[in-house]
């Protein structure tokens, strides 16, 4: 995976470009041709009788909205993943998980209705099997393994099928056409809006295929061409035969309209072997439905693995088949379970209440994405923007709204986006921090462990050896307050071709470095561990060693600046302050080594409280002194010289109470709280800056007070960030 222009992700897969125009056309017309003709129908004429073609119509508009916009995100982005990687290409990384996982429920519970349609079917017409499903199960574990073979094959097999079933429906249409009366079709024309609109809303997901077509732009040969054509083809075909579909279900004039109707009215019009010919197309065309839509089910989610919504090992591509194999399977597993749990009205409505959220949100995504990158090449584009898309999301808000009587299937829905958020979280949070580092894993090729394993680890990577004095005594305050212990880290970098004797060679030369550390410590009386680790990524390593080792708190050195624009402390650093799961301490030390006066800036927040415990270890350590200070405008009222006041003297006393030591406090009258600073950490050894309020990466970025005195001071300055489980996952979410 790289960065595009934008510093987004760009898609790198092994998928190959097997599909034509004929194949995309074929995945679009056979997922619509589907469940939805064969199954809905019927249901469509219960509902609202020959106003049934009217529902299919509304559908088919509300369909072409957000497939307009599908048409230009997939010019601007031709990759698999349609909707996810629209989202991902435009919103924070929340919205565009909730978009992809979305499709993934939409997908599978919407292949569920077309295999749960195909038992039924078969059920009926063909054999009662020992237990109604069975049919259904064997034919979506074929499906499931021929999309396991390869995309050719799977993408030559759906040509082949949806080619006959649109030939057996143009037979069916021809039969009973003649049969139409106008004056039948007159009189069952129900006039109920809200029926119609709910009956729209049913058959919705009937015109989803332009979605499945966008899935598998990866593996489409032009598709930037080739996929719009595909998907305006297949809309206007498919709409036109269901037009001509209903016409004739209604003018059968059944007793009964169900599931089974349109197979009914075949043996009335073309008799008992054209019915079963129909019956047959019907299940065939369950099942290329079904096969689309393994295919686009998989490659969303292939797209989340690759974009770190989703464990990479799902992500994997056969090098034999070059298909996604594990995310093949796990298509596969969801459908058979969506297929056994809901009845089929119910599947149908949980697959409209996904894939509806889905398709609001891509909509409102191509405005934004209008404004976010207006000089951005767009091959195709929506006219009348914003005003077709807020049309999609209105009318799609419209659907929305017809099936929410349905209590049951939209809580399902509702409650499956809600865990599968929550399950997300929760593998960040879990998942090793530094997972999202470029690099192989390192490897500890030199170890000195201390006897006895400290309460509370201090993980200190030494980079510049002059400075190993004033970061060891640093830790060795801090660990000697909390029966601690220091974790000396020394990491050589290495190519990823360096030979194995090399490399041990390459660590035997960090000896020197962890001795010095050793010593220092022991002088201390603190208990050290000191490493060398050989890695491809000095940060990766730092985070595995942290982890490893269960470290609370990492003290770096650091020299105040990076070395350029594109990084904020630099690279290392960088890295490190924004994924450790422990505090953070960062020191530039501008080669000053005695420390005994402390000034540390204070507004209140975790941050400075977090700064607070372990400086007044270091203060107390160097028997030195600490002055604590806020910074007030001169023309300051008095109600705000109170709070400032009150702040101090809180944090004077919370100090004191806590290390015995003897805090003062001031107040620095001066326009700008940086220059106030700075002008006061002057007549101090050193000066100590929490992170500001939102988190140290996310402020500094920003040109934040604690960048700025960092930069500017000449005395040593000591950055604090407190590790928030909550917030640090918020935050690591909203970046991936």
């Amino acid at each position: 995976m790289s960065e595009d222009h934008q510093g987004r992700f760009e898609i790198q897969t092994e998928l190959s470009r097997d599909f034509g125009l004929t194949t995309a056309l074929a995945i679009g017309v056979g997922t619509m041709i589907a469940a939805g003709i064969f199954t809905l129908s019927g249901l469509a004429v219960r509902n609202v009788g020959s106003a049934a073609i009217l529902a299919f119509l509304v559908a088919a508009v509300v369909a072409l909205f957000t497939a307009l916009t599908y048409c230009e995100f997939v010019s601007i982005y031709p990759h698999s993943g349609e909707g996810y990687l629209y989202a991902r290409k435009t919103f924070p990384a929340p919205v565009a998980y909730f978009v992809g996982w979305s499709l993934m429920l939409g997908y599978t519970s919407s292949c569920a209705f077309y295999i749960a349609s195909l038992s039924s079917y078969f059920y009926e017409f063909i054999w009662h099997t020992p237990f109604e499903s069975l049919a259904g199960v064997v034919f979506l574990i074929l499906l499931t393994l021929l999309n396991i073979k390869g995309t050719k094959e799977s993408g030559t097999f759906q040509v082949v099928i949806t080619v006959g079933k649109v030939i057996l429906l143009v037979w069916f249409v021809a039969g009973g056409l003649g049969s139409v009366s106008f004056e039948l079709i007159a009189d069952r024309f129900s006039t109920d809006i809200l029926k119609i609109g709910g009956t729209a809303a049913m058959v919705f997901i009937t015109f989803f295929g332009f979605s499945a077509i966008a899935a598998t732009a990866g593996e489409v040969k032009n598709p930037v061409k080739t996929i719009p054509r595909a998907i305006f083809i297949s809309m206007g075909l498919v709409t036109v035969l269901y037009t001509l579909v209903v016409l004739v279900v209604v003018a059968a004039g059944l007793t009964e309209y169900d599931e089974a109707a349109m197979g009914t009215a075949a043996r009335q019009f073309l008799g008992p072997i054209g019915g079963m010919v129909i019956v047959g197309g019907a299940l065939f065309s369950m099942i290329s439905a079904s096969n689309a839509s393994i295919m686009a089910g998989s490659r969303v989610t292939l797209s989340m693995s690759h974009m770190k919504h989703l464990p990479e090992e799902i992500g994997g591509i056969n090098s034999r088949t070059h298909t996604p194999v594990i995310a093949i399977l796990l298509v596969g597993g969801t459908i058979l379970l969506f297929s056994l749990a809901l009845p089929l009205e119910d599947l149908a409505h949980f697959a409209d209440t996904v894939l509806l959220l889905v398709l609001i949100i891509v909509n409102a995504g191509l405005i934004y994405h209008r404004k976010k990158f207006p000089d951005l090449e767009r091959p195709f584009r929506v006219p009348f923007v914003p005003l077709l898309p807020i049309l999609g999301i209105v009318a799609n808000l419209y659907l929305f709204s017809q099936i929410m009587h349905h209590i049951v299937p939209v809580a399902m829905a509702v409650s499956a986006l809600a865990l599968g958020f929550l399950a997300f979280l929760t593998w960040k949070g879990y998942e090793p921090a530094e997972k999202v580092l470029p690099g192989a894993p390192s490897r500890v090729a030199i170890g000195r462990f201390a006897p006895e394993g400290g309460k509370f680890r201090i993980l200190v990577p030494l980079a510049n050896p002059a400075n190993v004095p004033a970061l060891i005594d640093m830790a060795g305050a801090i660990a000697s307050e909390r029966d601690g212990e220091i974790v000396a880290l020394r990491v050589a970098v290495v190519p990823e071709q360096l030979p194995p004797s090399e490399e041990e060679s390459q660590a035997e030369k960090e000896r020197e470095i962890l001795e010095s550390a050793h010593e220092r410590a022991a002088g201390l009386g603190v208990p050290i561990t000191t490493l060398v680790r050989i890695g491809h990524n000095a940060a990766r390593a730092i985070l595995e060693t942290a982890r490893e080792r269960d470290c609370e708190l990492i003290i770096m050195g650091w020299k105040g600046y990076a070395t350029t624009r594109q990084k904020i402390l630099g690279e290392v650093t960088d890295a490190v302050v924004t994924h450790a799961k422990s505090d953070i301490m960062l020191v530039k030390l501008d080669g000053a080594r005695e420390m005994r006066s402390f000034l540390l800036p204070t507004a209140g927040g975790e941050h400075v409280l977090c700064a607070e415990k372990y400086l007044a270890s270091i203060v107390k350590q160097n028997e030195g002194a600490l002055t604590v200070c806020s910074v007030s405008a001169p023309d300051a009222t008095e109600d705000s010289l109170k709070s400032f006041n009150k702040i101090l003297n809180d944090t004077v006393s919370r100090v004191s109470r806590n290390s015995q030591l003897e805090v003062r406090s001031k107040v620095i009258r001066h326009q700008s709280v940086t220059e106030g600073i700075l002008e006061e950490a002057e007549k101090y050894d050193a000066v100590v800056v929490g992170a500001a309020g939102q988190g140290l990466y996310a402020q500094i970025m920003f040109g934040s007070i604690p960048e700025i005195i960092a930069k500017e001071s000449e005395k040593p300055v000591i950055l604090v960030k407190h590790y928030h489980p909550v917030k640090a996952l918020l935050a690591r979410v909203m970046r991936e």
